[in-house]
């Protein structure tokens, strides 16, 4: 597991994980290569080239670069993602650029969506809000 470790960070190992705990704080910009769990609270961007998941409690408010961002808590701000998932209980408000987006029964989803296509976007509309 990767706790803001420094080593290998150039090529991380597929199963470490960087863990912002219940109770944490961060503002700022925060990069990272390995997969991050956020059960605090981020505000500012995020950057990563893994696997970004929001656990239950967790928010993250601002922008998210991942390959995949993973929503069980609150994320408000706009994601650019290959694939987004909003989890049942999960809350999405903003703006979503991904090839993929999944929204679950019970997760609320409000506002816009832009399907990723080989170097270039399109809109897709979605109706604002939208809560199963």
């Amino acid at each position: 597991m990767a706790i803001f470790d420094k080593s290998n960070a150039e090529s991380p190992a597929s199963s470490e994980t960087t863990i912002i705990a219940s109770g944490a704080k961060i503002d700022g910009v925060f990069n990272c290569a390995s997969r991050l769990h956020v059960d605090g609270e981020v505000t500012g961007e995020v950057h990563s080239k893994s696997i970004v998941t929001i656990g239950k409690g967790g928010k993250i408010k601002g922008p998210v670069t991942a390959n995949r961002l993973i929503v069980n808590g609150l994320f408000e701000g706009n994601a650019d993602c290959d694939s987004v998932e909003v989890l049942a209980g999960g809350k999405f408000l903003g703006k979503v650029v991904s090839k993929e987006l999944m929204i679950e029964a019970k997760a609320q989803f409000e506002g816009e969506s832009k399907i990723k296509r080989d170097n270039e976007t399109t809109k897709t509309p979605i109706k604002t809000p939208l809560k199963v």
